[in-house]
């Protein structure tokens, strides 16, 4: 038998052929001295993803399965990856800064770490906030009311963008899922991802689920990622967010809590149309966003269907 590898990179793709490909020849570039395989699922694509994949790296393995969302294209890959650590990492993300072999190191000698994550940054070079506390009703009312906008909004629930403050390491509720580390180990205890969440959400529904079973969930500032992302302003972007934050609220707090969780979700989407609706009639570019808003406050309502649906 081979060595055993240190890192198992999982990337699920739908669609996306050149990003994808940049993807993984960025990751590649970034290895270090570490023995790692490398897993694609692709969620039906038809741009020729694949065949772009396959032709292009030839120690790629690559799964098609039908699209049952992102959380259970990465459980397909989960079930063969072989490496003492696993690596979810989002088709659109390039590393910018630092080694694999650093991460994997410094995660060696934090056992107590079950899963981790590393500085993100959006395509224009802004710090994404990644280190986030868990949903609350006082958390997303606060959200509802533009704590974007407010500075000590912006501090209780950690959407601070300061570098600095990101190149100190610590513990976190949940990381954003574009890049999650996890430890094999941490990964056998807490199982798969829950394939329930179609897109959205699976990744504070894992991080939290490892924090319940004892592992630590940590940012390791010792790489920078560049998270491209997509359109997330879609009308069905923003509905299923909606859904998902419902559905992870329901599955893992108390009725009170997800009661008021789901206030301060339906509060949202009011006061955004409420702002949106006027403004659109002379500006048609918001029309869009207003169509988002409209479709998520349908669906917290029971007036619409997830638009991906629920498993």
């Amino acid at each position: 038998m081979g060595k055993r590898p240190d890192l198992s990179v999982i990337i699920v793709t739908h669609n996306g052929r050149e990003m994808a490909l940049t993807t993984l020849r960025s990751a590649r570039a970034r290895l270090g001295d570490l023995c790692a395989e490398w897993l694609v699922v692709d969620n039906g694509s038809t741009d020729g993803t694949p065949e772009a994949i396959e032709q292009a790296f030839d120690d790629v393995r690559v799964f098609r399965a039908e699209n049952r969302g992102f959380a259970a294209g990465n459980n397909v890959a989960l079930e063969h990856a072989a490496g003492r650590y696993v690596l979810l990492l989002n088709p659109d993300v390039e590393i910018e800064q630092g080694t694999f072999a650093e991460l994997v190191a410094a995660l060696d000698r934090r056992t107590e770490v079950g899963v981790a994550s590393v500085l993100q940054q959006g395509s224009d070079g802004r710090l994404l906030p990644s280190i986030r506390r868990l949903p609350t009703p006082i958390r997303d009312l606060g959200e509802a009311l533009g704590a974007s906008r407010i500075p000590l909004l912006r501090r209780i629930q950690e959407l601070d963008e300061d570098f600095d403050r990101y190149g100190v390491e610590r513990s976190a509720d949940w990381l954003v899922g574009a890049f999650l580390l996890a430890r094999r180990e941490a990964v056998e205890q807490v199982g798969p991802m829950d394939e329930g969440f179609f897109l959205y959400s699976e990744e504070i529904d894992w991080c939290h689920r490892f924090r319940l079973s004892g592992w630590d969930v940590r940012h390791l500032p010792l790489m920078r990622v560049t998270h491209h992302g997509g359109d997330s302003e879609r009308a069905e972007h923003v509905a299923q967010l909606s859904s998902s934050r419902l559905r992870f609220a329901y599955k893992h707090f108390r009725r009170p809590r997800a009661l008021g969780i789901h206030a301060a979700l339906v509060l949202k989407h009011i006061l955004r149309l409420a702002v949106l609706v006027p403004t659109a009639i002379l500006r048609p570019a918001l029309r869009k966003r207003a169509r988002a808003e409209a479709m998520g406050l349908a669906v917290l309502c029971g007036a619409a269907s997830a638009p991906y649906g629920e498993r």
